[in-house]
């Protein structure tokens, strides 16, 4: 005879069983999507910051001098006086405040339409994070540059927003949010970012401050 408890306990604990394995299955896949939205986000930032789309003022005088007095200048070292040293992304992320003219643009380089970021360099200004270069210079961004970096924090916030990036997903990145997220550099690249991304960056700034790396 047909026991229908039993069948109908027996459809139950599969049901269960199911439901459980399918969401170990849902739990992995997430993590996995998670791990590797994170290392496609550190992969494109390090690519991204290895890109020669900037300059430093270079020369006699390049730390007492000003960018908005000197434009014009040559990439090619002079025996006096001051010129511009092509140099990656990550030179010009360094610890010393980004400050700029009322006009921020520069000119061309290279058919490279160009911005002051820093336009001096100001001995008593507190810097923007804590870090461990010691000399700093007046620095230039191009055009793309400054949408690359822009359009990678855009990257990041979404799959942070969206949940495709873990927050244990943000850990590798520090280094390079945290002198994004500071507030003169947000203010440099504010026309380029999403108000999602000028509140996440604020989020950024609130849980680690201007720290690279965990104490």
């Amino acid at each position: 005879m047909i026991r229908w408890r039993d069948i109908f306990v027996a459809l139950v604990g599969a049901i269960i069983g199911g439901s459980i394995v399918a969401g170990a299955i849902l739990i992995t896949s997430t993590q996995a999507r998670q791990e590797a939205a994170a290392r496609q986000l550190l992969s494109e930032v390090v690519a991204l910051v290895s890109l020669q789309e900037a300059w430093l003022l270079q020369g006699d005088g390049s730390q007492t001098s000003k960018l908005s007095d000197d434009r014009g200048l040559l990439e090619a070292q002079t025996d006096s006086g001051v010129w511009l040293l092509p140099v990656e992304i990550r030179a010009i992320l360094d610890e010393a405040q980004w400050n700029w003219p009322s006009d921020p643009s520069y000119g061309y380089l290279q058919g490279r339409k160009v911005w002051i970021i820093r336009d001096e360099i100001l001995p008593d200004a507190p810097l923007s994070y804590s870090g461990t270069n010691k000399e700093h210079f007046p620095a230039l961004i191009s055009s793309a540059g400054r949408q690359e970096l822009s359009s990678w924090i855009e990257r990041v916030q979404i799959a942070y927003n969206g949940s495709a990036l873990a927050e244990s997903g943000l850990a590798p990145l520090r280094p390079y949010l945290v002198p994004l997220a500071q507030e003169d550099r947000v203010r440099a690249l504010q026309v380029l970012l999403s108000r999602d991304a000028q509140d996440f960056l604020a989020m950024i700034r609130g849980r680690w401050g201007g720290e690279l790396s965990a104490d």
